[in-house]
């Protein structure tokens, strides 16, 4: 009797380690074809944006192909920007080191801008309609903005890849005290077997097809995250060749007027001239990149290549009426040079740009006394637009 009771106990504990060696190489394969994949999406925009950049160095060159190469390394440069948001969002939500904010959101206004987005980028084979559940007034909830527009366009972004043809339909309905979205597409569809899988990390519904359709396989786990942080759930119905519908929810527990919501100020009148700038920035290239920026602008600018040195330079210098703030410099950096500068002048618009784009550096610069906040790498016109909204009257 002890032998056989050993003899099963032996064999239990075999299977236990099998499995396990089993579950393990399953993982490192995993691993691996996401590091591959991983190598791909940052390689190719890498070649283009090296590539195209060489080229331009030719004198011989004419104006339009200069123009197609810069068009080139943009959009290179707005791809392998892709992948390192998504794997520093991934990152964040993995560890635990992010926290959803509250905002007032029009979720109907955010709908209609990726309404408006993809029908310009669609095949003209897809037809794309949004359907919405609530009024113009009713929809504006409290959630985090930031991270309900990354699942919207990460799963609006898959439906766009996996339809060759067909239609795309998104959308919400208001159901017991939450919001039920929904993307659903006539794609090529998911395997049953796989419905759980696909927003685990370092994994891909279609591992064969990596070759054809881009992408670093990460947006479905970073909705998993980002709907797990707003108090929702995420989930899929998918049929091979049938296409697939993706759900999530939001709870709603506040609603707010839309007189709540910030106005973003955007518009095409010009700098004041009259106006002195001050650029808190260590880097030499970005410095020399918001100054070719503002240049046409004929504004005066000072530089400061640290926090300390912003101090001393605004005091100084009391007709400055903007400060364009880096956040990461020697000697004092940015929060602290804003909350000393803040003891003296509480009216001195104050603008972090920095580096450090998570969705909470945000608040954290309001909460050091910032005015506003960019992120680094920003376009000229989001600089401008941003200098517009408090430039001196």
């Amino acid at each position: 009797m002890t032998g056989i009771l050993f003899f099963f106990l032996l064999k239990k504990h075999l299977l236990k380690i099998r499995n396990a060696e089993s579950k393990a190489k399953e993982s490192d394969r995993l691993k691996s074809a996401f590091l591959q994949n991983m190598s791909h999406e940052i390689r190719t925009p890498m070649n283009g944006i090296v590539g195209f950049a060489g080229l331009l160095k030719d004198d011989d060159l004419s104006i339009s192909q200069k123009e197609k190469y810069l068009s080139i390394i943009t959009q290179c440069s707005d791809q392998l920007l892709n992948v390192v948001n998504d794997v520093l969002d991934l990152s964040l939500i993995e560890t635990g080191n992010i926290e959803a904010a509250r905002n007032s959101v029009s979720i109907n206004k955010i709908l209609d801008d990726y309404y408006n987005t993809y029908s310009a980028t669609l095949n003209e084979g897809i037809s794309l309609k949004l359907v919405k559940g609530l009024s113009e007034e009713d929809s504006v909830i409290v959630t985090d903005e930031v991270k309900f527009r990354q699942i919207v366009n990460n799963l609006l972004s898959n439906a766009q890849k996996f339809t060759e043809n067909g239609s795309i339909e998104f959308g919400y309905e208001y159901k017991q005290s939450q919001i039920q979205f929904f993307v659903k597409d006539s794609g090529i569809g998911i395997d049953s077997k796989m419905h759980d899988g696909i927003f685990d990390r370092f994994r891909r519904a279609e591992i064969e097809t990596t070759k054809t359709i881009g992408g670093a396989g990460l947006g479905l786990a970073i909705c998993r995250g980002n709907t797990n942080l707003l108090g929702g759930k995420i989930w899929v119905d998918s049929t091979p060749g049938l296409g697939s519908s993706f759900y999530f929810t939001i709870p709603v527990n506040i609603q707010i007027s839309d007189k709540n919501i910030p106005i973003n100020i955007d518009t095409d009148e010009p700098i004041a001239n009259n106006n002195c700038i001050l650029i808190a920035e260590d880097e030499e290239s970005n410095f020399l990149y918001i100054s070719e920026i503002l240049e046409e602008s004929n504004l005066e600018i000072f530089r400061a290549i640290n926090g300390q040195e912003a101090i001393e330079i605004y005091k100084e210098n009391k007709k400055i009426s903007l400060i364009l703030m880096d956040i990461k410099m020697p000697v004092l950096d940015g929060y602290n040079a804003t909350h000393k500068i803040r003891e003296f002048d509480s009216d001195i618009p104050i603008i972090a740009q920095t580096a450090f784009a998570m969705s909470d550096e945000r608040l954290k610069a309001l909460e050091a006394g910032c005015t506003d906040y960019i992120a680094k790498p920003f376009r000229k016109n989001e600089v401008l637009s941003m200098i517009r909204k408090y430039q001196k009257k």
